[in-house]
């Protein structure tokens, strides 16, 4: 431990300075803080919102992609949209290719902005830990 005084290094157990016995105040430890999920949760640093959107992600895939091979395997079940099979095979490919990417690139920017939100949010729980410690933040 340094003397805030004369910059001499003690004892970590020393109480006065062994040169210019200033008296010398022990670091006081941190308190430890938990967060539980529950606290994290209502004080909306947890977010559910990207889990819910990967179960919705996947209800829908599967949706498109029965609905695609639907088109694909049983033309003759569309004859209400006066398409010929072909029309409605080529439909039922581009259902499972196509829905499904744009599909997956819906879910992915939904959860990109509250991946967003989370980096936010530990950012500001750093920089506030650097303040407490005294550090200075460059930008």
């Amino acid at each position: 431990m340094k003397c805030p005084q004369c910059l001499t290094e003690n004892n970590v157990s020393a109480t006065k300075c062994v040169v210019c016995e200033q008296v010398l105040n022990a670091p006081r430890p941190k308190p430890v803080r938990y967060m539980s999920f529950y606290a994290e949760y209502f004080a909306f640093r947890e977010l559910v919102t990207p889990q819910l959107i990967k179960v919705i992600y996947f209800v829908g895939a599967c949706f498109i992609t029965a609905g695609g091979l639907l088109s694909i395997l049983s033309p003759d079940a569309l004859d209400d949209y006066m398409a010929g099979p072909i029309f409605t095979r080529l439909g039922g490919i581009a259902a499972l290719v196509m829905g499904n990417l744009v599909w997956r690139i819906m879910c992915e920017g939904a959860i990109l902005l509250f991946s967003l939100h989370e980096l936010l949010v530990s950012i500001d729980t750093r920089a506030g830990l650097l303040v407490r410690q005294g550090k200075r933040i460059e930008p």
